[in-house]
């Protein structure tokens, strides 16, 4: 590539050896992007946990440590980077026996613009490797407009439907991964930003980076603890970013705590959640920030009530 575009959470990158990656985060060092495999000799992963494995073996040169990230993290070099697709202003052609698909995709995507919302496709339709039975997923921005009240209104309207048990059920057995299925299941049910269109199942990443560069380290500590934390907000945003109350490990006590996750799985998660789980600490002595991170492929979550 002779330029570097700039790319959000959900762009897809396509290696010189045909493999396919997504854009991970938001932020990414001037010398690379930040991404994990999707497509990897013609199989999907669906699996944080799996594409880290794949990285290990097969690109264990790509991964470095980031101080603004506190963790390793694969990093694409530009110039491994042979082709790129965007999820925001792109345009996306889908096989013609998937017209319904398609429909349904670009529907979903005029009905949120009309209501503020800039949207694109990303996963299998941007990606190319969807079928019939495939999900509309998309990549969306707010634009002057309170984002979760629109889709309240949709879904108070019927536009959008809940997830059923059995979608919901289907979901979490599919990507059975950092969250324990029963609970998964139970936060599925009640989303905004997963749900039906149509009949078929969508989901929607409303990306917000502004927040995050506050976050950035580097950190003077990062551990990889069990933790116990409570919630004191929430949010539907990607990277979702909570105000959190730390009650165990008894670390950094007065800090300013947060959680900050982004799996959408730990998006729209009600104010006064306790979770339970193994991830990653990062502590900033000098404004007395903490940081609670469970998107390392080795964070598992014990509960979430």
């Amino acid at each position: 590539m002779n330029h570097h575009p700039v790319l959000v959470e959900g762009d897809m990158l396509r290696l010189r050896d045909s493999s396919l990656w997504v854009v991970k985060g938001c932020y990414h060092p001037p010398e690379g992007v930040v991404a994990v495999p999707r497509v990897f000799e013609g199989r999907k992963i669906k699996r944080l946990s799996e594409a880290y494995l794949i990285v290990w073996r097969y690109y264990r040169h790509y991964m470095r440590f980031l101080p603004e990230l506190g963790k390793v993290a694969p990093v694409i070099p530009h110039y491994e980077i042979y082709g790129c697709l965007k999820s925001l202003g792109g345009v996306v052609r889908l096989h013609e026996n998937l017209s319904r698909l398609h429909d349904v995709a670009l529907d979903l995507i005029k009905l949120l613009s009309g209501r503020g919302l800039e949207c694109g496709l990303s996963g299998s339709l941007l990606g190319g490797y969807y079928t019939e039975d495939s999900d509309v997923d998309l990549v969306c921005v707010d634009q002057l407009t309170n984002s979760y009240e629109v889709l309240r209104e949709l879904r108070d309207s019927r536009i959008t439907e809940n997830l059923s048990l059995s979608d919901a059920l289907e979901e979490a057995l599919s990507v059975s991964e950092l969250v324990p299925s029963t609970h998964h299941v139970r936060i599925l049910q009640r989303k905004l930003t997963q749900g039906k269109f149509r009949g078929i199942k969508y989901t929607l990443r409303v990306l917000d980076c502004g927040e995050e560069k506050e976050f950035l380290g580097p950190y003077d500590t990062n551990i990889e603890e069990l933790v116990i934390i409570k919630l004191l907000s929430t949010s539907h945003k990607t990277p979702a970013v909570y105000r959190v109350s730390l009650l165990r490990p008894e670390l950094a006590r007065g800090a300013n705590a947060h959680l900050i996750s982004y799996r959408a799985r730990l998006t729209e998660l009600p104010q006064g959640t306790l979770i339970k789980g193994r991830g990653l600490i990062h502590i900033r002595y000098r404004d007395e920030l903490l940081l609670v991170d469970f998107d390392s492929p080795n964070s598992f979550l014990e509960f979430i009530i």
